[in-house]
């Protein structure tokens, strides 16, 4: 996967890998997305699509 941040979201992610001592921008995503899912940021019901079900109208 390719992704593309913007610089302010480059120099956060930046400034955390620094904070915690890592180097692969990869490992620096990965703890942030674990992290934030372990705190509830990132909900259960969001589907492949990054769409949360329960916010999606009715068709």
């Amino acid at each position: 996967m390719r992704i593309s941040l913007n610089d302010t979201a480059t120099a956060r992610l930046l400034a955390f890998m620094d904070s915690r001592g890592i180097t692969n921008p990869t490992h620096g995503l990965n703890v942030l997305v674990t992290e934030a899912s372990l705190i509830n940021l990132i909900p259960a019901s969001v589907d492949t699509d990054g769409n949360s079900r329960k916010d999606k109208q009715p068709t």
